[in-house]
């Protein structure tokens, strides 16, 4: 085990911590309680980065479901899909200014792009990528010669 990243204290008891988001331009917040553990020096609350992880990209996916395509959920999607603006903008085929303007709230993110985004978030909940992977194929596909090896 671990020690308390603050402190460096190996003992620590059972606690609840609550992990919250919020977007104030939807008007929409999340919180859930989780299960974490507290340091019996320092009273530092620790909870797992797998934990946080899964929080997140349920907020993600609730945010897809919900058609929320406000900046503050397009930002919060790609950066919990752990991807760069110019990596998602290569993804979904548009600039990285584009990807800028649909989190800054200049331009509103397409339809057809907001779910595509939302599947990658589903996928990543699930532990797959078969979204990316395709996206990634198509990309790949301008440079490639067209030799069709189907997986048996």
């Amino acid at each position: 085990m671990r020690g308390c990243e603050r402190c460096g204290n190996h003992v620590f008891r059972k606690t609840s911590e609550t992990l919250s988001a919020g977007f104030p331009a939807s008007g929409v917040t999340a919180s859930v309680a989780v299960d974490g553990r507290q340091c019996t020096r320092c009273n530092e609350t620790h909870v797992p980065p797998s934990v946080v992880q899964e929080f997140e990209l349920a907020v993600g996916r609730e945010l897809a479901d919900r058609g929320v395509r406000t900046g503050e959920a397009v930002r919060h999607m790609r950066k919990v899909l752990g991807l760069r603006a110019s990596d998602l903008a290569r993804l979904l085929d548009v600039t990285a200014e584009t990807i800028s303007h649909w989190e800054t709230g200049k331009a509103r993110i397409g339809r057809a792009a907001f779910v595509v985004l939302g599947a990658m978030v589903e996928d990543a909940l699930e532990g797959t990528s078969s979204t990316r992977d395709r996206l990634s194929a198509l990309e790949d596909g301008r440079r490639r010669p067209k030799v069709l090896r189907p997986k048996l």
